[in-house]
């Protein structure tokens, strides 16, 4: 039964994550359909609320999936790193692959919302340094995410076995 529950639960996450990289590219697409002017390093451009709020939803839907993945994945770090050298190469692989979403989940929330954020006004149109591919390269993150979380919990799960199976029966 619990095999079947981390299956569930991972194909879940990794759904949640291509969704969440499927908006954040529409919303490039959809940013890239407003009307815009480039003069040398200068670039204005009339914002698009569909821009803003794909990006935001897509920024949303990949922080519900990182949420969910590190909550029923449990704790799998291994803190110190004598700790970790001794530890079972299913926790090894799970504290580095949970390192790795951190960091990418970062990495993308912060391309999404910085890629969102200019469409968010209503003004006429905004002039400043250039933010291309933002969105798009957020959503393409999440994909990654979504491979690093399914490693994540495929292994975290596995440890939590070993553990299960290693504590004396009482």
């Amino acid at each position: 039964m619990a095999r079947v529950e981390a299956v569930v639960i991972c194909l879940l996450v990794l759904a949640m994550d291509v969704a969440a990289g499927v908006l954040g590219v529409h919303a490039e697409k959809a940013q890239n359909q407003g009307r815009h002017l480039r003069i040398l390093f200068i670039e204005c451009r009339q914002p698009v609320r569909r821009a803003y709020e794909l990006g935001i939803a897509a920024a949303a839907v990949l922080a519900a999936a990182h949420a969910i993945a590190n909550v029923a994945g449990g704790c799998a770090c291994a803190c110190s790193g004598d700790k970790l050298r001794r530890a079972s190469p299913n926790r090894q692989m799970a504290s580095f692959a949970l390192v790795l979403t951190w960091m990418v989940l970062v990495v993308a929330l912060a391309l999404l919302v910085l890629g969102a954020l200019p469409n968010a006004k209503r003004k006429l149109a905004e002039c400043g340094v250039p933010r291309h591919r933002f969105l798009s390269i957020g959503g393409v993150l999440c994909f990654v995410h979504a491979l690093f979380c399914a490693v994540y919990y495929a292994s975290a799960s596995a440890a939590a076995r070993e553990d299960r199976r290693a504590a004396p029966h009482v």
